[in-house]
């Protein structure tokens, strides 16, 4: 009986542990909402850097479109960062 509550909590314990860092993962969703926020960073910036956000910008893009959404979402973070926004 003890033997099946320890594997039984080690179990629950796991899928947990996994769903919880499954749902930290970016989604699809992320990457548009974080292109939405850089895009709006861009119209107002007056930013010295604005060319390399552009840049940032379109390889975040590229990467979300291709499906590598944390290093998209890493990418457009640069970008804001580089135009003064903090994620």
């Amino acid at each position: 009986m003890r033997y099946a509550l320890v594997t039984g909590a080690l179990a629950l314990t796991a899928m947990l542990g996994t769903s919880a860092a499954l749902a930290l993962e970016p989604t699809a969703t992320v990457c548009r909402d974080m292109d939405t926020k850089v895009g709006a960073a861009l119209d107002t910036s007056q930013a010295a850097d604005r060319q390399q956000a552009q840049r940032e910008r379109n390889a975040g893009r590229d990467y979300c479109n291709h499906g590598y959404y944390k290093v998209g979402v890493d990418h457009l973070e640069q970008a804001l960062k580089l135009l003064g926004n903090k994620t």
